[in-house]
């Protein structure tokens, strides 16, 4: 039988799409506070967020006769037209499902009313009163989903949900670095920021070392601007998270065709499959966004979109023409066994060398053509993963200081025990810096590179992967780079070491090491049976009417033999170089 359904459970419903977990309460409760034009901003996580979330801003405030109204569904004073949305903010369904996932109490007062007043609101119970108070609004939500013990228990733990919603909190500061803002996590301040510029910003939430790798942009002067900073090709990712896009103040998911238009921007400045960091604020005519009604508002879709992908490109283009800029190194890719190579590389005796970079070989009736930089590479990475295995982890001599961001600092707390197991220790050092203690012995080799592979060990949650890229980069820095010269012996020893290895037939890269042509082949490229079925030929070995050679003159005309035949099979098979 259809009936309908009870307001109350109408209600829950509509509440639930709205607030899931401690991170969209942070979301609701900063967005009101931008929307009413805070200059100042404080977040305060307790065990998460799931105990206590209390965001505390200067913005305008809201009269003590409008304050009970605010906590009703569907009231806002943000929204005129649907066409033409200028608030982050605009259903009017915020702070009603944040009272109906917990208990929710809201105090304000604006900056020319005498006296403030505060609402106490849990389900339909709501209690108001006045009294005096500081300018601006105070929102504390507690209890969360005390009262849903399904959605309570569908939590993922203190630890994960307090790396979340401070990556949310925190993904605020980037769009809108003007903004003095205060993050605490559990008593603990991870982030105290005074204000400033979007480097600075990004300095406060992803550290140093990171930001002094990006460049400010800030482009156009008519109805499409860009502003943010965006990350030289040194520093790319594998993937786009911290990529980050915000439409007129609002951080929305990338529209695929602004996203391919930053990348096309980059060109061959990145590999394949790599992205770069930054915070773009793109501003564009409000009737030219349609916000997704959905309680997420986090999908937008822009009318004419080609004209503002094209103008992104152009922006990013001049931005990057403007800065010097230096290849990166390639991030490591998955293991994988390129053709032609199957089964065990057989020893290869030395030949000779070509353009100083590939050795020639011979083995089993086949050449072998062997990039000297791919191969070593391969060598030191299995020596470096056979160490990493095997030789304990080592105290450092001198002490090294991390500056973690407060999310680094989450997922160091999730995988600390982890991370120990590998002979990796950090000890806190107070205000967002660690003190890396002990690490694995293979790491304190390079201690140039020591502090990035730390930090890649802590970020990636899959530590055999992040383990593979540390020790790919780590096997890149000694390599015998291009234009190395090698004597005949050295080149001897390299193959050997190559072909002793478990998986010679890449780099850690996923590059190929070698390309091989058989002999059969160059014959075919020139055109003639190959050598053994000339000797058979010569001996009587082969059948009457077989010619030795293939007939000469026209009919070989149309053969893509020859050098440029060979090293245009070695193009296609080895793509561009890297090194």
């Amino acid at each position: 039988m259809i009936r309908k359904l009870p307001e109350e459970l109408v209600r829950a419903i509509a509440a639930g799409e709205v607030v899931t977990r401690p991170e969209d309460a942070v979301k609701e409760l900063v967005e009101n506070a931008l929307d009413a034009g805070a200059g100042e901003l404080e977040v305060v996580l307790e065990e998460g967020g799931i105990r206590r979330i209390l965001v505390r801003d200067d913005g305008a405030g809201i009269p003590k006769e409008e304050l009970p109204l605010a906590l009703e569904r569907h009231a806002t004073s943000k929204l005129e037209r649907l066409d033409r949305i200028e608030s982050l903010g605009f259903r009017g369904e915020g702070l009603f499902a944040l009272r109906m996932a917990g208990r929710l109490r809201l105090t304000s007062r604006p900056r020319d009313q005498l006296g403030g007043a505060t609402v106490i609101a849990e389900g339909d119970r709501v209690e108001f009163f006045e009294h005096a108070a500081p300018a601006g609004t105070e929102a504390e939500l507690t209890r969360l989903f005390h009262h849903l013990p399904a959605r309570r228990a569908a939590l993922l733990g203190p630890a994960v949900e307090g790396r979340r919603a401070m990556a949310r909190a925190a993904r605020y500061l980037l769009h809108h670095p003007r903004l003095r803002f205060t993050l605490k996590l559990d008593g603990e301040v991870r982030i105290r920021y005074p204000g400033g510029d979007f480097l600075s910003a990004a300095r406060a939430v992803w550290g140093a070392l990171v930001a002094d790798r990006l460049f400010s942009l800030e482009d156009g002067d008519g109805a499409f601007k860009l502003s943010g900073v965006l990350s030289r090709p040194e520093l790319a990712r594998p993937r786009r998270d911290r990529l980050l896009l915000a439409v007129n103040g609002r951080p929305v998911e990338w529209p695929e065709p602004l996203l391919k238009a930053v990348l096309g921007a980059y060109r061959e400045l990145l590999p394949t499959g790599q992205h770069p960091l930054g915070v773009l604020n793109l501003e564009l005519p409000p009737e030219r966004v349609l916000v997704n009604t959905d309680p997420k508002k986090e999908r937008v879709e822009i009318l004419g979109v080609e004209e503002v992908a094209a103008f992104l490109t152009e922006a990013v283009a001049r931005a990057l023409s403007a800065h010097p800029l230096a290849a990166p190194l390639p991030a490591p890719e998955p293991l994988a066994r390129p053709e032609p190579g199957t089964g065990p590389l057989p020893r290869l005796r030395y030949l000779g060398r070509f353009r100083e970079l590939y050795l020639l070989a011979e083995a089993e009736g086949a050449l072998f053509v062997v990039d000297q930089h791919a191969a070593h590479e391969r060598v030191i990475f299995e020596e470096l993963e056979a160490r990493f295995a095997g030789e304990p982890p080592v105290e450092l001599s001198e002490p090294l200081l991390l500056a973690l961001s407060p999310e680094e600092e989450a997922e160091l707390a999730e995988r600390r025990e982890v991370l120990a197991a590998l002979g990796l220790v950090l000890e806190p050092f107070g205000g967002g810096r660690w003190r890396v203690r002990r690490v694995p012995a293979v790491l304190a080799l390079a201690p140039e590179a020591l502090s990035e592979a730390v930090l890649e060990l802590v970020r990636d949650g899959d530590l055999d992967r992040a383990r593979r890229r540390v020790l790919g980069r780590l096997a890149c820095l000694p390599a015998i780079k291009a234009g190395h010269p090698l004597s005949g012996a050295s080149a001897q020893a390299l193959l050997d070491a190559l072909a002793a290895c478990r998986t010679p037939w890449v780099c850690p890269h996923g590059r190929p090491t070698l390309l091989v042509l058989s002999e059969a082949e160059l014959a075919r490229r020139f055109g003639r049976r190959s050598v053994r079925q000339q000797v058979a030929r010569s001996t009587g070995e082969v059948g009457e009417g077989a010619d030795p050679l293939v007939p000469e003159g026209d009919e070989l005309a149309g053969e893509d033999g020859g050098v440029r035949g060979v090293e245009l099979e070695q193009e296609r098979a080895a793509g561009p170089e890297r090194d």
